[in-house]
Formats: C-alpha cells, structure tokens, sequence
C-alpha cells in the first residue's frame, strides 16, 4: 500500500478521534506518529528570492487519535536521506550548509488526550550573505536539500510521512503571489474623493496586467449554483477582465468593455482555440485605446485577440472612463451646497456608486480566481506589445511614470495589505486573511540567454 493511500485510510478511520470519550479499541488500525507537513507530500519547495534574508517554515509532529500517555518525538535533520532523495527523483542536489538553517527544538511532546504537539520552527537563515557584496550567500539559481525527519518515538512511526524534505532554491524569479480562492482585493481609497483616487477617472485609455496561476476553473459556487466565470479586476458591467462567461467558453479570457467609456461590448467571440489551461502561470494583459478605437488581449507577451474600430465613436468629456466610480460619487456628496451645481454631472445613483474597482471579483462573491496572482497593474494608456513584453514581470522606477496609476506586486508574503507601487499609493485590503502558498516560482519567458 502507498504511503499517501495509506495515510488518508487512516484519516477515513478514526475521523471520529475528536469526541472526548474516544475509544481506541473501537478502530482496527493502530496508531501512528507523522509530521503534518508530510501528510499529503513529503517534498517541501522552499523558494526565495533577494527580499528574504530569512525564511521560516512551521511543522508539527501529529497522532492519529489520542492516547492516555504523552507522546514523545524527536526531530532530526538527516543527511543521510539526501542520496537516496537523488537516486528516487532523478537530481543530483547537495545537502544544505548547516550555517544556513536551525530547528526551534529537536524533541517535542504531543500530550495525554492529544493529537497535536507545539510547532516547531525550521529557520533559514542568513541567505543573502553578509554586506553589500552578499559575502556568503546562497548562490542564485541552485537548489539544495534539507531532509527533516522523525528520528525516535515512543509511537509507531507512519513511514512515507515521517519526513519533510524542504527543497531550498534562492531565484531570481519572482518567488511571492496571493492566493485569492474564495478571496479578493479591495481598494478603500478609491471609494473617496483625493487627488490620488481621482486618477482613476477621466481616462481615455486603459491597461490592465497580472501574472496568474489558476489552479480550477470552478463551475459551481459552494451551494451548488452554476458559476461561469473567474474574475481577474476591473469593474462590473463596465470595463473588467475576467475569464469565462455565460454562453461563453469557460476557460477563455473575455474583456467586457460595456461600460459608457468604452462600448466595445464583450471582446472577443468564443473561441476554444483561446482556452487558458490550469495549473501554470500566464501573464495576461488587455489594452483598450478610445483614440485609436483599437482593443486587445495578451496572453505571455503576445496578441491573443485583437478588435480595431470598436468602441466609442467620438471621444468627449461625457464618455471618458471612470475607474474610481464612488470617488466621483462622493465629490458631490461631501461638496458644500455653493459647490454642489458645478458637481452635478459627477452625482452618480446608488446603484452605479456600488460598482468598484476589485482585483478577484465581480459582480458577487462567487466568481473568484481560483488561483494566484502577482505583478497586478493598471495603466491610463494603452501600452503596446513591445513595451507589455519587456515588463511582463517588473517595472523598474515605478514612481517616475505617471501613467503607471497602479501597481500591486503581491510581495509581502504575509498580511492582508497589497502595498501600491505607483506614485499614488492606493493600497489594496484583502477581504479575508491571505494564504501566501510556498514554493513559487514563476519562470520569466522574455528572458533569453546572453
């Protein structure tokens, strides 16, 4: 029986162990000892790049099912498991310097009537070297090994989740992105009139950009209730890039320009052609230019789809495009009543004042991502191809461009705070706590060997 199947079997098992009168007699299998980290893999991706000179990665030694007794586990890092991890995946990749790692604690207790001991922390550190030339630091671009194990017990042992191996790579790729299932990214400050929010309004150009991993394409909410698309930012019913639709392919890129200050409608047609796949990273842009009454679609640096002479007919004050809705919004509302009749044309409903710009949802909460994202941009001019394919994965000197009107590259890898690049500073909020997932790594296509 394989590890993996054999560990799930017991879960199935003893999926009762949580009742405070548990008898252990009661299920056939006898108990075991695992790190929780290993329960479904044993391999660990531990990737960093050049903001993090440390790195911190929790585990935690776990019971099937209680017992009376305390549990005793010692923790090991084990060397000795390095070749046989070379000779199984086919790598031939070192052990990692002892300088560069520590374990909080090598013996740990899961107490009486417990399954769970404390956490212990693996800590990786000093990777970027000493001083300004990173004197001792990892090298870039190379992978190492560090096999964590379960070295002694007073429990059986669950073999095939005994061991952890943290897979340690410094890249030069981008190594930090949200996952935004079930999640999305709000912005407070463009729901209230600054000079800051302002410039979200009175485009007459646009550009939206993000790296994205989709790990689904779901087609049903959490009750059930059909779901046909997978929302990338934008605003509703307006100007949003999104993929999927109703009668549309579902995993398709559609850029729905509805709204006043585009009406280019739904681009492009269905099309299977153009289906995105799961589980790999895209860059994916959409430009739209009132001028040129030209919109396109980018998928990895290049025109996936194309339109010219759609859109509005005549450019005017009247049909610029407002991003920023509720900004507008609220100048009339907190204007004086002297200033109010010069507003007047800026006073939205109700209704259109609720529609907002989001990164990862729409027009409810059950039309998420599913899935990753980093490098996230929105531009007041219709970048061209060569210019999206040279910074599909960094904007150097952000501040200095003017036109650049946001840019959240998901870098924190901790809170719930997307920090704005851009020289305006509107800074996105999660509506729930972010997972920041281990083990990114996105691979830069534009880059091509010297």
């Amino acid at each position: 029986m394989k590890p993996l199947f054999r560990f799930f079997a017991f879960v199935a098992a003893v999926a009762f162990v949580a009742c405070d009168n548990f008898d252990q007699s009661a299920t056939k299998f006898d108990n075991v000892v695992f790190l929780d980290v290993s329960k479904t893999s044993e391999v660990q991706p531990t990737t960093f790049n050049n903001m993090t000179p440390v790195l911190e990665r929790s585990l935690q030694a776990n019971l099937a099912f209680p017992v009376a007794s305390d549990t005793e586990v010692s923790l090991a890092v084990d060397p000795s498991l390095v070749a046989a991890y070379n000779a199984r995946f086919r790598t031939d990749w070192p052990m990692l310097d002892s300088k560069f790692y520590e374990l909080s604690a090598d013996r740990v207790v899961i107490p009486a009537g417990k399954t769970v001991s404390d956490v212990v922390t693996l800590r990786l550190h000093d990777l970027m070297g000493q001083g300004e030339q990173q004197e001792g630091a990892l090298p870039i671009n190379e992978t190492y090994l560090l096999p964590v194990r379960i070295a002694r017990s007073s429990m059986t042992v669950l073999d095939g989740s005994d061991v952890a191996y943290y897979v340690v790579k410094r890249s030069s790729a981008i190594t930090v992105a949200a996952q935004l299932t079930d999640n999305w990214i709000e912005f407070p400050s463009l729901d209230k009139y600054s000079p800051n929010s302002m410039i979200f309004n009175g485009l007459t150009a646009v550009t939206y950009e993000a790296l994205v991993y989709f790990d689904e394409f779901a087609k049903q909410n959490p009750q059930g209730a059909p779901v046909s698309i997978s929302s990338l930012m934008g605003v509703e019913q307006y100007l949003l890039l999104r993929v999927g639709d109703t009668n549309f392919e579902r995993q398709q890129l559609q850029f729905d320009g509805s709204g006043s200050g585009a009406g280019f409608g739904k681009f492009p047609g269905s099309d299977v052609t153009k289906n995105l796949e799961p589980g790999r990273w895209y860059h994916i842009a959409c430009t739209y230019d009132q001028a040129a009454r030209t919109v396109r679609i980018f998928v990895d640096g290049e025109i996936q789809s194309e339109a010219v002479g759609v859109g509005v007919s005549t450019q005017s004050e009247e049909n610029r495009i407002n991003l920023a809705m509720r900004a507008l919004y609220n100048l009339w509302d907190t204007a004086s009543e002297a200033d109010k009749p010069q507003y007047e044309d800026k006073k939205y409903n109700t209704l259109a004042a609720a529609y907002q710009f989001f990164i990862g949802r729409s027009y409810d909460d059950y039309r998420p991502l599913n899935g990753k994202i980093a490098e996230a941009r929105v531009w007041s001019v219709a970048r061209t191809p060569e210019q999206i394919w040279e910074c599909m994965y960094d904007v150097e000197n952000p501040k200095d461009d003017p036109t650049l009107i946001g840019y959240w590259k998901f870098n924190e890898n901790k809170g719930n705070t997307i920090k704005d690049y851009s020289k305006y500073g509107n800074d996105g909020v999660a509506k729930y706590d972010i997972v920041w997932p281990a083990g990114i790594e996105i691979p830069e296509i534009n880059k091509t060997e010297e």
